[in-house]
């Protein structure tokens, strides 16, 4: 009895790990000082040729055999979803001594399997072999989706049954519905079990972001009536504000424009928080760009001043000890690029340094999104 005990807790456990894979694991964590009940790895997924994606995957607490599986990622575009893992929904959370975890009560694993991607190649410890880090939305969810069937058939194959969902924060509002699509599309050739998609905080359309936010600001008493009348008198049909009549987005009108940028300098410059208004902002980060500022260039790219305003802005956070506002990633920089804790997540040394944020100035990358129909 005692023999036939042991061996169906040995089947169980060969059972649980099949695929499973033993060189990705985690197997001691620095800074973890708490026990977890739960397996986690580290590694790299394949993705469009010369692509190499890391990956960070956290069972679920619960059951982790029946539990969904959910994709996260971080938006930028060009962040790393490490912040969205060791600063927001995953199961330990970087202390702002940098080098110690602590746990995160509400994590997402208790209550599924999580797997946070670093997209595209090039942002965070993801890597082209062959050094080319120019990308577009089409060419990151075709990786995206290559890493998948890399997951799902060569890394993970026991958790393809499970149901699957896509999530992410911020330009995942391009990230997650892309990817959806080649999933659906491909359903034929490689049936993953897509139960649907969840966007926080999204970025879908450019022209839907960059005509609300100036309402956002008026009526949330940024600016004044003044310059509310200018805005409304050279940038909407009429002279009446609507959302059909306004076009705050793309105008040639060179009145329009002044006003829009001023209008943007006071919302985007002025140290508020552009991520919850009634926040205050964070300290400031350790690196010299950040989720802030990318999100602040994309954001403006389509008006004329963009350059001018981001050059004010990287003036004025100049006088910040370099570091943008309302994004502090300190703490997540000093843990990611400590040599140990590289070597416990399985980074070749010849991976570029972690930094929160990558901006790419090629126009491929994050100026347009690329429509749906198109893929």
């Amino acid at each position: 009895v005692k023999m036939f005990r042991l061996l169906v807790v040995v089947a169980y456990l060969t059972v649980s790990a099949v695929g499973a894979p033993v060189a990705d694991e985690i197997t001691d964590l620095p800074g973890l000082n708490h026990n977890i009940s739960f397996r986690h790895y580290s590694g790299f997924l394949s993705g469009d040729e010369g692509k190499n994606l890391h990956y960070w995957f956290v069972e679920s607490s619960h059951n982790p055999a029946d539990d969904p599986v959910l994709l996260w990622m971080n938006g930028g575009p060009g962040c790393s979803s490490m912040e969205g893992l060791l600063a927001e929904l995953g199961p330990y959370l970087v202390n702002p001594d940098g080098k110690t975890l602590k746990e995160n009560i509400y994590s997402w694993n208790t209550v599924a399997n999580v797997l946070f991607l670093e997209a595209p190649a090039c942002v965070g410890f993801s890597y082209d072999s062959n050094n080319d880090c120019v990308t577009g939305d089409n060419e990151t969810s075709l990786s995206n989706y290559l890493a998948l069937k890399d997951f799902f058939t060569n890394k993970f194959p026991e958790y393809r049954k499970n149901e699957f969902f896509i999530t992410g924060e911020s330009y995942a509002g391009v990230y997650v519905p892309t990817l959806a699509v080649r999933v659906l599309q491909g359903q034929e050739d490689f049936s993953i079990n897509l139960q649907g998609y969840a966007i926080g905080n999204g970025l879908s359309s450019y022209k839907l972001n960059d005509d609300s936010i100036i309402f956002f600001g008026y009526y949330h008493g940024l600016f004044g009536d003044d310059l509310w009348m200018r805005l409304v008198t050279h940038c909407c049909k009429g002279g009446r504000p609507s959302k059909d009549a306004c076009n705050f987005y793309k105008t040639y009108w060179p009145l329009c424009t002044q006003a829009v940028s001023k209008a943007s300098d006071i919302i985007y410059n002025e140290g508020l928080n552009m991520y919850n208004l009634y926040d205050n902002c964070p300290t400031a980060t350790a690196g010299n760009f950040s989720r802030y500022e990318a999100d602040l260039s994309n954001i403006l790219r389509a008006h004329k001043s963009h350059p001018g305003m981001m050059l004010k802005a990287k003036k004025r956070i100049s006088t910040l000890t370099l570091d943008p506002p309302c994004t502090n990633g300190t703490d997540l920089l000093m843990y990611l690029n400590n040599p140990i804790v590289r070597k416990a997540l399985h980074i070749p040394e010849n991976v570029q340094k972690f930094e929160l944020c990558r901006y790419w100035k090629d126009v491929r990358c994050g100026i347009k999104v690329d429509k749906l129909e198109d893929l």
